[in-house]
């Protein structure tokens, strides 16, 4: 029985002793991680506090080298005025003094003088080549050769895109030029200020061919409507009617040289045939070299039809006498040549000679005597 109570009692001692030798370590833990959470907030602390200084000190070590570096800049600028009026100077050089020395020489006696782009020379040139390109059309019709009296007149004007042939090839120089041929004709050669409005052509539909060019040539002048706005594309024209209508749309209706109307128009053989209301306009015409005359060129013969030949030789000839077509030589191109007047002056030379008789030949004779006195 004692010794159940005395193992009893030992045990208790036992663990008694053994929770207080384990309370006596938790307190030492426990004071352990107070000590060591303590070291280690003021560690924070004081690494917080020193980062911070270096930072401080590192944003001010930047400033002060951002200081120096400007303060350096502005300083370079004051002492070195000469580099800024040298680089203004480069501006304000022409384009001409750069050419002659582009190397990088700093002004020194050690310049060579010697250009990059200098091909042996003192000074560099530049040459600029322009090239206009002309682009004309060629055109060959199938009945009108080179020889034919007309060619130069038709091709030009083909070439210029005023005149055009058939769909076959053909010209059909021969045939007479109809009043629609000759707008279209008119439409394409001249682009002249209006000198009245647009109209509708009444009896013509808006589709028809030549509609458009029959209202630039009436708007111009080159043309006259029919009573009601009508216009018979179809009909014909005499040379008369032609030469008339481009001469008071050319406003070539008065004689500018010396000669009289008379004197221009005695070339033609015919002359007495033109309406007196309108010798004055062919003479005109005559004067500007619109007057082509085949296969007689004294020979006006101006009530027949207009052919189309020679309907493209009065348009060519009217666009030459505009300064709009080169010149060409042809034998039916009318000249005044020789129909200017001729003043023949007279001049009289009186001569007095003194004679004294000395007896003898008193003739005064030098080139023989002739036994006269």
């Amino acid at each position: 029985m004692r010794s159940r109570h005395y193992k009893s009692v030992r045990f208790l001692k036992i663990c008694s002793l053994k929770f207080y030798r384990l309370q006596i370590a938790h307190s030492g833990f426990a004071l352990f991680i107070g000590e060591f959470n303590s070291s280690m907030h003021t560690l924070l602390i004081k690494l917080l506090t020193r980062t911070t200084a270096l930072a401080g000190l590192m944003t001010f070590s930047i400033a002060c080298v951002v200081s120096l570096m400007a303060t350096s800049s502005t300083a370079q600028s004051i002492n070195s005025p000469s580099d800024t009026k040298d680089t203004v100077e480069s501006f304000e050089s022409s384009p001409q003094d750069q050419l002659k020395d582009d190397d990088d020489d700093d002004g020194g006696e050690s310049d060579d003088d010697d250009d990059d782009d200098d091909d042996g020379g003192s000074s560099s040139n530049t040459t600029t080549t322009t090239t206009t390109t002309t682009t004309t059309t060629t055109v060959t019709y199938t009945d009108i050769s080179t020889s034919y009296w007309a060619s130069n007149f038709i091709y030009r004007l083909s070439s210029l895109d005023i005149v055009t042939g058939f769909p076959g090839g053909e010209f059909l120089p021969a045939n007479a030029l109809t009043k629609a041929q000759y707008a279209s004709i008119i439409a394409q050669a001249f682009n002249m200020t209006s000198v009245r409005e647009v109209v509708a052509i009444n009896n013509i539909s808006q589709n028809y061919w030549a509609y458009n060019a029959i209202q630039k040539a009436y708007s111009m002048g080159f043309l006259d409507l029919g009573s009601g706005g009508s216009f018979n594309p179809d009909d014909t024209l005499t040379k008369l009617e032609m030469l008339v209508m481009l001469a008071e749309a050319l406003g070539y209706t008065e004689i500018t040289s010396g000669n009289t109307v008379d004197q221009i128009l005695s070339v033609f053989t015919d002359a007495s045939s033109i309406p007196s209301e309108y010798r004055t306009i062919i003479a005109a015409l005559v004067e500007k070299g619109i007057v082509v005359n085949y296969p007689n060129v004294s020979e006006l013969k101006l009530f027949e039809v207009v052919t189309r030949s020679e309907a493209c030789a009065y348009v060519y000839q009217s666009l030459v006498s505009l300064g709009q077509a080169e010149s060409v030589s042809s034998a039916y191109i009318v000249d005044v040549v020789g129909t200017t007047t001729e003043t023949t002056t007279e001049t009289t030379t009186e001569t007095t000679t003194e004679t004294t008789e000395s007896g003898g030949d008193d003739d005064d004779d030098d080139g023989g005597d002739d036994d006269d006195d």
